[in-house]
C-alpha cells in the first residue's frame, strides 16, 4: 500500500471525526440554549408572580394566576411564556417556584 492511500485515509477519518465532533457539540448547544431559554423564562414568572404578591398583599399561599401575573410579564403579545421543549408552566403558590414540566428544566438547583 502507497503512502499517498495512507495519508488519503486518515485525512477522510479525519474529516468524519471532526465532524461528527461538531455536530454533537451543535447539538449539546442547541439543547443548552433551550434550557436557559426555559430557566429564564421560570425566572421571569416568578418575579411577576412575586411582584403581584406585594401589589396584593398576598399570603405566601395564595395561589396567582395567569391572569394576575400577565400584567407583569412584560410586553408579550400572549402575556404567557412558552417553554421551548414544549412543556408547560406551573405557577404554583407564592411561596413556591413555579416549575416546567419538561424534566430537567427547574429553578431548584437540586433538580437540575
Amino acid at each position: 500500500m502507497s503512502w499517498k492511500k495512507i495519508i488519503a485515509g486518515v485525512v477522510v477519518v479525519s474529516v468524519f471525526a471532526c465532524l461528527a465532533f461538531g455536530i454533537a457539540q451543535f447539538v449539546r448547544a442547541r439543547n443548552t440554549s433551550s434550557v436557559n431559554s426555559c430557566i429564564n423564562n421560570l425566572r421571569q414568572i416568578d418575579s411577576a408572580k412575586q411582584q403581584w404578591a406585594l401589589e396584593h398583599n398576598a399570603r405566601s399561599n395564595a395561589i396567582p394566576t395567569w391572569d394576575d401575573i400577565r400584567p407583569y410579564l412584560g410586553t408579550r403579545p400572549s402575556g404567557t411564556l412558552r417553554c421551548p421543549h414544549g412543556g408547560s408552566y406551573t405557577i404554583g403558590r407564592v411561596a413556591e417556584l413555579p416549575r416546567c414540566s419538561y424534566p430537567h428544566d427547574s429553578l431548584d438547583p437540586k433538580e437540575q
